[in-house]
């Protein structure tokens, strides 16, 4: 049996399910599209198409120009766009269209699926307006998007098209303006209330100190590690859209290399992704949790209760102690959980049902949920924080918690402990509180 297969289909399910019927905009160098790897990313394009996800591609044209010893002046890194530019950027836009219809066109052959047409949809879905003088230089052809029809576009995305989108936008007096392609994505995928803006470019990310790919920051993060460390230039290309995007309601903006095959599959379906994954805020939180939650609940601590760590609980027991629960969760997956029982009257609290799933191991959840838990207590004025245990005793040992005895247990507590005979190992500490919070 091929567990791996088995193994990587679940880790994938939950983000086909969740992802299916979102929007997603693509935005694909010049480069991308030329490079040896495009047909086999073109074919994991179509499969997303074929999943339920709507998808929006928008290609480049730097690398055309740049061939033809046109790469021209840059102003705030805006092409200085001559007419003699447009033309070739308008002759480059028709081949790569071409090219990327051609790719597309060949997903399905030899598959089961072979009696599928993809569709492709094209159209003047931008209009835009001139950049004009920039620093004192006329930006001549060069322009910027005035307005997006996006109701066009979801109108293509209903009827699950492709829609394929060159970065020239016309004017109202019908002339072209050559686009920033990271400025035209973000704006698409702005005004279509897009789920995730994806950049497929020649960098896997953004890049700590020591050169290693970051795979998920939040907006502010992200902006600090740009500044501190260099970056390679499609990053910083993408950056400052990506920050648009994310201000405009777009969930995710991810960086990929979409030069390495299954880039795009693998940051989109795995939780350790492939390059980096930008949010508004960090995509691991902690939270408290809430009735859709409940399923997630049961799935963490059955295992716990089936191993004899945890009591047994059901759903309705989860239910009813719904409020004392916090959950710690990966852009919208849920990894772990933890919960505060308060007994007010003797300033002590209890942790229970502290649960990480095994996909979650070695993550840091089982930290955040238990600071998360101590700040709870902290601010209910609790003074002691208890934990019972039969299987996990050096964990809270590790995290400042002490051995005890029965008489560290509040009364009520006290005679549970005697009732239930589990002779569970009790511990005890002071709760204290934190600055950090995950969100």
């Amino acid at each position: 049996m091929d567990t791996n297969f088995i193994s990587a289909f679940r880790e994938a399910a939950p983000y086909i399910h969740y992802l299916n019927g979102k929007t997603i905009v693509l935005s694909v160098g010049s480069h991308i599209v030329r490079h040896q790897n495009f047909p086999r990313l073109a074919r994991d394009i179509a499969l997303l198409n074929s999943l339920g996800m709507k998808i929006v591609l928008i290609h480049g044209v730097r690398g055309f120009l740049e061939d033809n010893g046109m790469a021209g002046d840059y102003v705030r890194d805006y092409r200085v766009t001559t007419h003699e530019a447009m033309e070739e950027i308008k002759r480059s836009c028709g081949s790569l269209r071409l090219d990327i219809e051609a790719a597309l066109g060949m997903c399905f052959l030899n598959t089961p699926a072979n009696t599928t047409k993809l569709s492709i949809a094209g159209g003047n879905f931008i209009l835009a307006q001139p950049l004009g003088v920039l620093d004192g230089v006329d930006m001549q052809r060069t322009g910027q998007v005035r307005k997006i029809d996006s109701e066009q576009i979801k109108r293509c995305l209903a009827n699950n098209q492709i829609v394929l989108i060159s970065p020239v936008g016309h004017s109202v007096g019908g002339i072209s303006y050559n686009l920033s392609l990271p400025e035209t994505a973000a704006a698409i995928a702005s005004a279509l209330g897009a789920e995730k803006l994806v950049f497929l470019c020649r960098a896997n990310g953004i890049r700590d100190e020591e050169n290693a790919v970051i795979p998920d920051l939040s907006i502010k993060d992200a902006l600090q590690y740009c500044q501190k460390n260099p970056q390679h230039e499609d990053i910083m290309r993408s950056f400052q859209a990506a920050q648009t995007a994310l201000k405009n309601g777009v969930s995710r903006v991810q960086i990929i290399d979409g030069r390495e095959d299954g880039a795009l599959l693998k940051e989109l379906f795995t939780r350790t992704g492939f390059g980096t994954a930008l949010a508004n805020n960090s995509l691991t939180q902690i939270r408290p949790a809430e009735v859709r939650d409940i399923p997630d609940l049961m799935r963490l601590i059955e295992p716990l209760i089936q191993r004899g760590n945890l009591l047994p609980r059901t759903k309705n027991d989860i239910e009813r102690h719904l409020a004392e629960f916090v959950i710690a969760e990966h852009d919208r997956l849920v990894y772990g959980c933890a919960a505060l029982k308060s007994f007010a009257a003797d300033k002590a609290g209890e942790i229970y049902c502290l649960a990480v799933s095994d996909k979650g191991r070695g993550m840091g959840y089982g930290d955040l949920l238990l600071q998360s838990i101590e700040n709870m207590a902290v601010k209910q004025g609790l003074t002691q924080l208890f934990a019972l245990t039969t299987r996990t005793a050096d964990w809270f040992l590790e995290r400042g918690f002490e051995a005890s005895d029965l008489n560290a247990l509040p009364a009520i507590r006290r005679k549970q402990y005697i009732e239930n005979k589990r002779n569970s190992k009790i511990f005890v500490k002071q709760p204290k509180s934190s600055p950090f919070q995950a969100a």
